[in-house]
């Protein structure tokens, strides 16, 4: 009977034990807070864009020979006329090139840009003294570059940016003298100008080498002086003061080979 009730004791008591280990307080550790994706946009990249242009030519002659640009140096055409006012459009694409360095949410860049262009606008002068006499000509571009510095600011992998630099042009311009709508000669002219650019782009990151970005540019020429080149009629060379305003508007992809470092806070 001793036996018996020790056995019962024990086993009592080794229950109670296993019961209040079940309903001590339990310790948990806090799962680890999750950490943000942040897009990297330091780097080299290489690229290609295509888009649309349109722009605005205006030709004034300044030396026209002291005899006038016109039959036979008449003086048609005299220093002073506005001649070729055009408004060239067209599509345009090429590629583009450059480096990228973040720190925190702003991104520093330098970028350089070729494009070729077709675009192509005509243009009628008539003579203000003699009205059967009339030029009709094309005008267009056909390459253009920038070498510009860039400035953006970064929300994760949507980057808002603006750019600024340098700007070259290179162009043509190809027409006929008539009388009375009858061609009685030529004209042409080609120019390459440089100037000055201006544009702001939203570039997104779609994968983590990969981005996609859509920018408007507007780049002012200046003005320049070019030689026109004339046949027919004894015209010979005639100088006018060409003006060109160029606005692009263009899409691209980008690839970004993550050379180089960068200072992005990661938390």
């Amino acid at each position: 009977m001793k036996k018996i009730f020790l056995a019962t004791a024990a086993a009592l008591i080794s229950a109670s034990a296993a019961n209040a280990a079940d309903l001590a307080p339990r310790m948990y550790t806090k799962a680890p807070a999750p950490v943000a994706a942040v897009y990297d946009w330091s780097g080299f990249y290489v690229g290609g864009h295509v888009g649309g242009g349109w722009a605005d030519q205006g030709h004034t002659i300044v030396d026209d020979g002291n005899r006038g640009f016109g039959l036979g140096g008449f003086g048609l055409y005299p220093t002073g006329t506005a001649l070729n006012k055009s408004h060239p459009n067209g599509v345009l694409g090429g590629v583009q090139g450059g480096f990228n360095w973040q720190v925190n949410n702003f991104v520093l860049g330098v970028e350089g840009e070729y494009t070729w262009a077709g675009l192509r606008g005509e243009s009628r002068t008539a003579d203000p003294v003699f009205p059967t006499v009339g030029i009709r000509s094309v005008d267009r571009i056909d390459d253009i570059a920038t070498v510009t510095g860039r400035l953006g600011y970064a929300f994760n992998n949507w980057l808002f940016y603006g750019k600024g630099g340098w700007a070259w042009a290179r162009g043509a311009s190809d027409g006929v003298i008539t009388v009375t709508n009858v061609p009685f000669g030529g004209l042409s002219s080609r120019s390459e100008k440089d100037g000055w650019v201006a544009g702001a782009g939203i570039e997104w990151g779609f994968a983590p080498n990969w981005s996609a970005k859509i920018e408007y540019e507007h780049i002012d020429l200046g003005n320049k002086t070019v030689q026109v080149n004339t046949t027919g009629l004894g015209l010979g060379t005639v100088f006018a003061d060409s003006s060109t305003r160029i606005d692009t508007v263009k899409a691209g992809v980008n690839y970004r080979f993550n050379w180089g470092g960068s200072a992005v806070a990661r938390y």
